[in-house]
């Protein structure tokens, strides 16, 4: 049973608290439309019914399944789960945020070193409740830690070779897509709740997900096409000597930046390919953002994190002579969301919503 008790009353009492205020808020604004945030509570609550269902031999009730289950993995196929995992481990932290808010930390024996960084990660604090730090590129030492279910993603198996070697192990393996919108982290979080057993936990997380997005919809609502902001997440890189490399990659449709802004009520200006490399003149000629989003954090000299919150590259952007003709610059609206929100694709990325619309329309969050 998971040890989270205080998180979860406390989730419940917030939860009750927005789900009044948003009725409250629908019934001033005459019900208007709620927007698009990914499917609503009762659509994710259906999910993960049918997920924690799929197995020969379940129930019916919001409540754990019963053991075998059954879920799909990232290229559709069946992965049978025997019993309640005991000896968990994950290997990315989008899945770890979600597998850590729902589970005993006794019951997770590795984890990746990226989610021990408070800065990185909102989970940082329970993953150190749990020894051993693993990674894909070492798979005897997920094979010596005897997992009875291994959570692997897609980009770091591309090739399939090591579920391979795990599943040949005696591992049952559960490779998944990243998520990048909030309709896929809904899905994942109810395809890992009931891997792990943990059914009612999951619906807690995406109750609690549409709670925030329906929160920002209401707010944001009356807003016309024309009152609604262009972003774009501009990540560039300024050497001391205030040169600038220019934008590293583009974050466009299908991205989870390109979620975020949505869900927030704004328009993403940037239409290059997702990752794609981006110059400082298209986003100053054409895109002409009103509001440019940075990143929170650079790096020391060996690669540490350091969270200045956005300071270095904003100051910089302000120096470049440039980038002060776009409207964002010249009217103060340059800004750095937290970054474990703003880059992560579990629960949390709905925090990045609240935090940006509340930024890109302060009067509506009054």
């Amino acid at each position: 049973m998971p040890v989270h008790r205080s998180w979860r009353d406390s989730m419940k009492k917030i939860l009750a608290i927005l789900l009044a205020i948003s009725c409250l808020a629908a019934i001033l604004a005459g019900c208007g439309q709620i927007g698009q945030t990914g499917g609503t509570t009762a659509a994710a609550t259906a999910a993960v019914t049918k997920a924690a269902t799929t197995g020969p031999e379940t129930t019916s009730s919001a409540t754990a399944p019963e053991f075998p289950v059954t879920v799909q993995d990232a290229s559709g196929k069946d992965v049978v789960i025997a019993s309640v995992p005991q000896s968990i481990i994950i290997t990315n932290i989008w899945a770890a945020e979600m597998v850590l808010e729902m589970v005993d930390a006794s019951r997770i024996k590795g984890l990746s070193a990226w989610g021990d960084d408070p800065v990185l990660s909102a989970t940082a604090e329970l993953a150190g409740a749990v020894a051993e730090r693993v990674s894909t590129q070492e798979p005897e030492k997920i094979v010596s830690l005897e997992p009875d279910l291994v959570v692997i993603d897609t980009f770091s198996d591309p090739d399939g070779s090591l579920s391979k070697t795990l599943t040949e192990a005696g591992a049952t393996v559960l490779q998944m897509n990243s998520p990048t919108n909030f309709t896929e982290i809904k899905a994942a979080i109810a395809t890992l709740a009931a891997a792990v057993g943990e059914f009612d936990a999951g619906q807690e997380l995406i109750a609690a997900i549409d709670a925030k997005l329906q929160l920002v919809a209401i707010k944001v609502s009356g807003l016309a096409d024309a009152e609604r902001l262009k972003v774009m997440y501009y990540e560039d890189y300024y050497d001391p000597s205030g040169s600038s490399a220019g934008m590293l990659a583009a974050y466009g449709a299908g991205s989870p930046f390109a979620a975020i802004a949505e869900a927030a009520g704004l328009i993403n200006v940037c239409n290059a390919p997702n990752y794609s490399a981006v110059s400082k003149e298209k986003v100053i000629g054409e895109w002409q953002p009103d509001l440019l989003v940075v990143p929170a954090i650079t790096y020391g000299s060996d690669f540490t994190v350091i969270d200045d919150q956005g300071k270095t590259i904003i100051q910089a952007i302000k120096a470049d002579e440039l980038m002060t003709t776009l409207p964002a610059v010249q009217n103060g609206r340059v800004i750095a969301l937290t970054e474990k929100y703003r880059g992560s694709t579990s629960q949390y990325m709905a925090d990045a919503v609240v935090e940006l619309a509340a930024a890109a329309y302060p009067d509506l969050f009054k």
